[in-house]
Formats: C-alpha cells, sequence, structure tokens
C-alpha cells in the first residue's frame, strides 16, 4: 500500500475490487441458480439447486478466481487490496492500519458489495433476487450452525493466513499476491461451497442480505451474524498466528 495514494483513492480502490468479488464472483453463483434446470419454472431460491447449473462448482471456483485475483493485481499498490471487512479489521486490531482508514475501508467495501448486487438486478431482473438469491451465503441443507461457523473460521483463517504471507510480510515472493490468494479463496470454493457458502468475507455476505431484501429474495438474516463473526474471528486468529510465528524473528 503506497502513501502517495488519498484516502478517497484507496476508499474508491476498495470499492471496486469488493464490486469486483460480488459482480463476476457471487454473479456466478446466481447464474448457477437460475440455469438449474426448471429453476424458472418452479421461481423458488433452491440452496442445493447449486452444482448442478450451467457453470457447476467449477465454473463458480473460478469465477472467483479472477474476480479476487484481478483487483489485487489492480488496487494492491493503491489500497493495499483489503477488498474485506475481516482482513481490515484483522489489519487494525494488530496496529498495521488506523482506525480511521479501518472505517473507511469497511464502508467502501459494503457499498461496493451493495451496489454490485443492485446493478446486478438491473442488467439481469429481480430474479436475480428471488430465484437466484443474489448468490447470498446460508448453511447449507444438513448443515447446523455450528459447522457452518467453524467452515468460515478455518477458511478465513488460510485466506488472512495467506494475506500475511503473499503480501504483509516483507520476505514474500514478488507479484504473487494476486494469484495466492484468490487460489486459497477458489479452493474454500471448490471444497467447502456446499457446507456454508464459502463466504470468506463478510462483506460478501452482507451485500447480497441487503439486495435480497430490497428485490424480494430470500430472508437470510437469521444466519448473518455466523459471516460476520465467523471470518472476523478467522482472519484475528491468523494474523496473531503469523506474528508469532514466522515474523517474531524479523
Amino acid at each position: 500500500m503506497s502513501s502517495d495514494y488519498t484516502l478517497t483513492q484507496k476508499a474508491i480502490a476498495e470499492f471496486l475490487g469488493t464490486f469486483s468479488i460480488l459482480f463476476f464472483g457471487v454473479g456466478s453463483v446466481i447464474i448457477e441458480f437460475l440455469t438449474v434446470p426448471n429453476a424458472i419454472e418452479s421461481n423458488t431460491f433452491i440452496l442445493n439447486g447449486l452444482g448442478h447449473g450451467a457453470l457447476g462448482w467449477t465454473g463458480i471456483a473460478v469465477a472467483h478466481l479472477f474476480a479476487v485475483g484481478i483487483p489485487i493485481y489492480l488496487f494492491g499498490h493503491v489500497s493495499g487490496a483489503h477488498i474485506n471487512p475481516a482482513v481490515t479489521i484483522a489489519l487494525w486490531v494488530t496496529k498495521r492500519i488506523d482506525a480511521k482508514t479501518s472505517v473507511v475501508y469497511i464502508i467502501s467495501q459494503i457499498l461496493g458489495a451493495t451496489i454490485a448486487g443492485i446493478l446486478f438486478v438491473l442488467v439481469r431482473g429481480t430474479v436475480a433476487a428471488t430465484i437466484g438469491g443474489m448468490g447470498a451465503t446460508a448453511p447449507f441443507p444438513g448443515v447446523t450452525v455450528g459447522q457452518a461457523f467453524l467452515v468460515e473460521f478455518i477458511i478465513t483463517f488460510f485466506l488472512m493466513f495467506g494475506v500475511m504471507s503473499f503480501a504483509v510480510d516483507s520476505r514474500a515472493p514478488e507479484n504473487f499476491a494476486g494469484f495466492g490468494i484468490a487460489s486459497i479463496i477458489a479452493m474454500g470454493v471448490f471444497a467447502t461451497g456446499n457446507i456454508s457458502g464459502a463466504s470468506f468475507n463478510p462483506a460478501r455476505s452482507l451485500g447480497p442480505y441487503i439486495v435480497n431484501t430490497i428485490y424480494g429474495g430470500p430472508n437470510l438474516w437469521g444466519v448473518a451474524w455466523i459471516y460476520m463473526l465467523a471470518p472476523v474471528l478467522g482472519a484475528i486468529a491468523a494474523v496473531y498466528f503469523y506474528d508469532q510465528i514466522f515474523l517474531k524473528s524479523e
């Protein structure tokens, strides 16, 4: 992150980066829902329909690989490309970013996620919410709240560990952060997408919840706390772990 950029420029970078995650990454989840056989006829949001549409889990994972990776290369030198409130909070807790910047980043991230969702509805129609559920995250059928919470904690721990290793540590390999961090997201989608939805990111979950509320999509607010709290705790745990094990000697 460069000091040559103003806070406004950094906020715009965070907005656009999170916008990419929602519009292109989560957009692929919406399209998956909308292409499940008979989805339009049933006119219903069916969570376990994921994996049976045109893209499948492979398509969704690849979409997230690029939707996360490219903004890191585009904006990493501007704002650090947190594009995730859990990352911002973890770096603030460990005094790597100040409180004012943290608040501006988080607001920008949530706005980016929400506006991306609204624009997706405008280009695809309200079925993006009523049938596609805006790609919102929720525990899959048969998955308990505790299991979903644990999964989100684990995958965000590894995401934040990647951020520390690829982007924060001064000994990190050059020009690898975008691919490395985005690959962790893709792995999470492959392995845990049909457990918790593989959010990793409070803004990624909050944006679709807000847009669903506006456009008549499913009401998933009852599980929102999972996707707000578990990623933040996982990210904080990863930073402290990395600091103690790998940065202690610096």
